[in-house]
């Protein structure tokens, strides 16, 4: 029985970690095309060897005399993006403004559970203000 809880949990946190991956990739295809880099489908023997020689789901950087071109493989797709320095530059551009949005989205989610703590505190009721004991003088 622990063995086969143990497996689902493996199982469970492998998928987490898949899924995890895949999103990933697809934000990095998405950036990437955005950014202007141009999606060359592997349709050849030709093309579709040379994808297999690259990194996969990594940019790579390659010379084209004294121009550097950037390569990104996705062989699961068999397509390759392919792009200049200034698509290179715009991608790394959209990371950046994509890091601090989620950032700042990070730093809201922080705030309103804070808040959302203290108003725990609402059951209780209003805050009471109890008066300090008054002394009345001797007649």
């Amino acid at each position: 029985m622990r063995a086969l809880v143990l497996s689902i949990l493996v199982a469970l946190s492998l998928g987490g970690c898949g899924s995890m991956e895949l999103a990933r990739r697809e934000n990095t295809e998405n950036l990437l095309s955005a950014a202007g880099f141009e999606i060359i489908p592997a349709n050849s023997p030709a093309r579709q060897k040379s994808l297999s020689t690259l990194t996969p789901f990594t940019i790579v950087r390659n010379w084209d005399g004294d121009e550097p071109r950037y390569a990104y493989a996705d062989p699961e797709q068999n397509i390759l993006y392919s792009g200049n320095q200034a698509a290179y530059a715009k991608y790394q551009q959209f990371r950046l403004q994509q890091q601090i949005a989620n950032a700042n989205v990070q730093a809201a989610q922080l705030n309103m559970n804070a808040a959302h703590q203290w108003n725990d505190w609402a059951c209780w009721g209003p805050p009471v203000i109890i008066p300090q004991p008054r002394h009345f003088p001797d007649h």
